[in-house]
């Protein structure tokens, strides 16, 4: 009986990932083609939106991690200092070196940023530890 109730449980889980899965591949469809649509309705250069999704998920993936030490002004400063060279970096290198060339140039950033945000504030608290 335990059995048939761990593989029931399995099976939904499973189902339930695959439809998560399936909604977040829609919303990434859907939202980057509402980008483009936006920027060809409203004049604006896509790089401008996409630059704004960088850092909404810049935000995000750096902020779950650090969301506790919201509360010093001296991480805020930072953090948004940080954010603005990470949009700024974007913009430059799309506008004059290409998509290829922003990739090893953010790991690079991202790595500067995290080595300076553990140096100064300690290292994230990942999403269970409490701190």
């Amino acid at each position: 009986m335990v059995s048939a109730i761990g593989e029931e449980r399995k099976k939904r889980s499973k189902k339930l990932d695959f439809l998560l899965l399936l909604g977040a591949s829609l919303f990434v469809a859907l939202a980057g083609t509402s980008v483009f649509w936006v920027a060809d309705e409203h004049h604006v250069n896509p790089g401008w939106l996409f630059a704004i999704g960088s850092a909404i998920l810049f935000s995000v993936v750096v902020g779950r991690g650090y969301r506790r030490k919201f509360r010093d002004p001296t991480f805020v400063s930072f953090f948004l200092a940080w954010l603005f060279l990470h949009v700024v970096i974007y913009l430059l290198v799309l506008g004059y070196l290409g998509f290829l060339y922003y990739i090893p140039i953010a790991v690079l950033e991202l790595w500067i940023g995290y080595t300076i945000a553990i140096w100064q504030f300690g290292p994230p608290s990942g999403g269970s530890s409490p701190q």
